[in-house]
């Protein structure tokens, strides 16, 4: 074993072939771990010149990897088309047009402040009305009632139902609405609807359930006396219908917020005839329903949906099936369905509650083309009125005036009122010459439209 010692071994030097003062950065590449960077010919890179004043860059695409959806573009085509057409044959109009077209609506359709009817009943309150048979100069008969706010049922006993005749006023062609007659109501009335078939019959809904159908009675000969009959009642378990309308002359047709559709004959006495229910898909309550025909009615639900329902053949009611297609859809609750014609052609008139009116198409059975003809803003007026002819859409305004629009030209014109409140409900007669919108405190507002 050799034996250490303090010996210092001679010092070996190697002098710096570089000066002392300059210093280098020392890289270890036999230790480094990150990858090298990539290596490029920049002599042989290209790079594609761009304009500087534009900066576009120009990008060939192969057709070869393109696909069509040529479905898609033909139902496309369907459906903008017809729009672009109504728009190329019927431009914007400028404001000088626009103005004029206002003027020529006012001088060509004169509406005017008619007559207030005053109902006794509690502020704030909601009103229903509905015209009935003419009685006299051209001027139908008018049944209204009160409806007091509600929340799941009614407690309101104290309740009537108004009939407003018109009396012919001495030395003047002009007539004014006087009370005739006075229903006590067990409770509010939902719904009322006037038989399009004998317009001396209606039906109503109250808020406990029961239907009731009246009819308008008028003394002949000398005496002017006239009443209100009850000619049926009939309780149901299903609440109060949201909705009435008269299929045929003899049958009544009713429809609930739990999605049930009842068809009433009374041809002998109050019968139930048929029961439908709106399927699963249709998830929000009815709120309006009218009908074209038998087994022929249009729903509109609490969600803005609007739906035809049809019978496909003559079945018997045990086995009667029902189509349901559904329509041009709204933003929010369906308030107003209105039958109407234009050229000749059915179509139903949808406004939902924020006033966006819809024209369907009755002759189209394509959901994909049934489509809005069209649209009218009329922002926050829930519930409107329309000629027989479906070109004057009215709506009821604040305090007691009216506001009405012609489709043909986008014409707009307004006619002041003297009430306050904001109406919630307008009818029209079936002759057009008369309106009726409120309520307005404690008031309905009549209104005359002179052509």
């Amino acid at each position: 074993m050799d034996v250490l010692s303090h010996y210092s071994s001679p010092v070996v030097e190697f002098p710096a072939t570089q000066p002392l003062e300059k210093q280098h950065a020392l890289v270890d590449n036999c230790t480094g771990t990150d990858p090298s960077p990539p290596s490029k010919d920049a002599a042989t890179g290209t790079k594609e010149k761009l304009h500087v004043a534009t900066q576009t860059e120009r990008r060939v695409v192969s057709s070869k990897d393109v696909e069509y959806d040529e479905r898609a573009l033909a139902k496309w085509l369907r459906q903008i088309c017809p729009m672009v057409e109504r728009e190329l044959m019927n431009p914007t109009l400028l404001m000088e047009d626009l103005t004029m077209s206002q003027c020529r609506l006012e001088e060509e359709l004169q509406v005017y402040t008619y007559q207030k009817l005053a109902m006794g009943g509690a502020d704030n309150s909601q009103g229903l009305a509905i015209w009935l048979c003419v009685h006299t100069n051209n001027a139908p008969v008018l049944v209204a009632t009160t409806v007091a706010p509600h929340d799941d049922w009614c407690e309101h006993v104290d309740q009537h139902l108004k009939l407003f005749v018109p009396q012919r006023m001495s030395n003047r062609n002009l007539v004014m609405y006087t009370e005739a007659k006075t229903l006590p109501l067990k409770s509010c009335l939902r719904s009322l609807c006037t038989n399009p078939f004998d317009k001396t019959m209606f039906a109503g809904s109250t808020m406990d359930g029961e239907l009731f159908v009246w009819l308008y009675k008028q003394a002949r000969g000398s005496d002017s006396s006239v009443d209100i009959k009850q000619l049926y009642s009939v309780s149901s378990t299903q609440g109060a219908a949201v909705a009435l309308d008269w299929p045929r002359e003899q049958l009544l047709l009713a429809c609930y917020a739990n999605g049930s559709v009842r068809q009433w004959d009374l041809s002998r006495q109050m019968a139930l005839d048929w029961e439908y229910s709106l399927p699963a898909t249709v998830t929000s309550e009815p709120t309006a329903m009218l009908t074209l025909g038998l087994d022929d009615f249009v729903v509109g639900t609490n969600d803005g949906g609007v739906y035809r329902c049809w019978n496909t053949g003559r079945q018997t009611a045990a086995t009667k099936q029902i189509q349901l297609l559904a329509l041009r859809r709204h933003l929010f609750m369906v308030t107003t369905l209105i039958r109407t014609e234009m050229e000749g052609n059915q179509f139903v008139l949808s406004c939902d509650l924020s006033g966006q009116a819809f024209y369907h198409d009755m002759r189209l059975v394509d959901e994909d083309m049934t489509q809005l003809i069209v649209q009218i803003p009329l922002p926050f007026k829930n519930v409107i009125a329309s000629s027989r002819d479906g070109n004057i859409i009215y709506c009821p305004a604040n305090d007691g005036s009216l506001e009405y629009y012609r489709v043909s030209d986008g014409a707009h014109a307004h006619v002041k009122g003297g009430l306050r409140g904001k109406g919630s409900l307008i009818r029209s007669s079936d002759n057009g010459r008369w309106l009726i919108a409120g309520l307005y405190g404690d008031e309905f507002q009549i209104f005359y439209v002179e052509y």
